[in-house]
């Protein structure tokens, strides 16, 4: 993953080359557009482990950091604007949960499941310029997500790797802020899911016998921080 970060750090030196070269003002433009890349991490608020219908108890979970890529554009009325946005996004979470032991039915064993995901958003953000004082702008927006996740990855105990489907849609409400310096873009943002990420282990291909029966009740917020331009 440490090659992944490699173009962070060579967009964030152009970044500061072009803002000191380039004294414009962006934000006061009647459209705009930009790019961004970033941060983000799985906010877990709700994570419930059964089998076969049944609760289990030692259920855990772990967040981890994963990466986005996006470009946007921006049409200006007065103080408000409407932003659309695509964004790649890769997210990372680590979860725990309890099988039936095969050599004692009356006691379980302690599994872990690492997920890997690739996805892509499309955006509506509707925001307000709360301070718009050259070269600085400061806005707040709410908005919608719809996210397309196109490819899983999970793996059991560092072991097999298994691909899930490729075809699952959620949606989710977003709420955040955003700061301008000249044409640098700074952007903080919370998206909230509906409770549409469960896991159920029978819908994944190929997954050994012993595991299927596992089902995850799980909420994945997000929370994401990125760093861009805005033309």
């Amino acid at each position: 993953m440490k090659i992944r970060r490699l173009p962070v750090f060579v967009f964030l030196l152009f970044v500061f080359l072009f803002v000191i070269e380039n004294q414009s003002f962006a934000q006061f433009e009647r459209v705009n557009y930009g790019f961004k890349i970033g941060l983000n991490a799985l906010s877990t608020i709700r994570y419930n482990t059964f089998y076969a219908g049944d609760t289990t108890s030692g259920g855990s979970y772990t967040n981890k950091n994963g990466y986005l890529i996006g470009a946007f554009f921006r049409v200006n009325y007065s103080q408000l604007f409407l932003q659309p946005e695509a964004t790649w996004s890769y997210h990372q979470q680590g979860c725990g949960f309890m099988i039936p032991n095969a050599n004692n039915s009356s006691t379980f064993l302690l599994r872990s499941l690492d997920i890997d995901m690739d996805a892509l958003n499309a955006n509506l953000l509707l925001g307000c310029s709360i301070i718009k004082n050259k070269p600085y702008l400061f806005d707040a927006y709410i908005g919608a997500s719809l996210k397309w996740t196109y490819k899983i990855r999970y793996k059991i105990n560092d072991e097999q790797i298994y691909s899930g489907k490729s075809d699952f849609l959620c949606y989710a409400g977003i709420i955040g802020f955003s700061v301008n310096i000249s044409k640098l873009y700074f952007d903080f943002r919370y998206e909230l899911n509906q409770p549409n990420t469960n896991l159920d282990f029978n819908k994944i291909p190929g997954i050994p016998e012993a595991y299927r029966g596992v089902f995850l009740e799980k909420n994945e917020n997000v929370l994401s921080f990125s760093i861009g331009m805005m033309f």
